[in-house]
């Protein structure tokens, strides 16, 4: 049983490994967010997400023990996620789910007295989810992991396995390549119009 809230992660993990479920639990719980992210890059989109990240969770509850170094409980869960979402890929032989509309968040409440400010805001949001589905996948990556907003750029290169400066480059460039998909421009017309502001 967890006593202390203040545990570090390489604590919980040595707690899990011993058989604390509140441990494993709690390490699932503060990675979630990156995780899911993660899961749903290789997918390429939300269809079977949700089974995958189940399945990724008896991966882990089974092979916790494997786990050498605590310190490098990210890496490995990291890897696990990849490999299980890699494998579910391979089973349904497709990597790209085309766009349909159905992960589009619906809103909590109305945005504004104009139903069609609600419009745009939806269409922009699924013109931004098309863009990022197809995206190159270490683009893809690193672009959801660096918007799931729980992951510094040292742990985002951790879990992705490349330098700190490699995965920069590729989070510009996916945040570049979002822009001109969804903005409609061309990568020289961004350049053509920089020269000029």
């Amino acid at each position: 049983m967890i006593d202390s809230i203040t545990q570090t992660e390489s604590e919980l993990v040595v707690a899990a490994y011993r058989g604390d479920k509140e441990a494993l639990q709690r390490l699932l719980k503060a990675n979630w967010g990156w995780l899911k992210g993660l899961v749903y890059s290789v997918l390429g989109g939300a269809q079977d997400l949700d089974d995958v990240m189940q399945e990724i969770c008896l991966r882990v509850i089974q092979s916790i023990r494997t786990l050498r170094e605590p310190e490098r409980f990210r890496g490995w869960l990291a890897v696990v996620a990849r490999r299980e979402a890699l494998r579910h890929c391979q089973s349904r032989k497709q990597r790209v789910i085309p766009f349909d509309g159905s992960a589009l968040p619906e809103p909590a409440g109305s945005y504004a007295d104009d139903p069609s400010e609600d419009l745009e805001k939806k269409d922009l949001c699924g013109r931004v989810l098309q863009a990022v589905r197809q995206l190159p996948d270490k683009y893809r990556e690193v672009f959801l992991l660096a918007h799931s907003g729980e992951l510094t750029y040292a742990q985002m290169a951790e879990v992705l396995e490349v330098p700190i400066t490699t995965m920069q480059i590729r989070l510009v460039r996916a945040r570049q390549m979002v822009r001109d998909q969804v903005t409609g421009k061309s990568e020289r017309e961004v350049k053509g119009n920089e020269r000029y502001a």
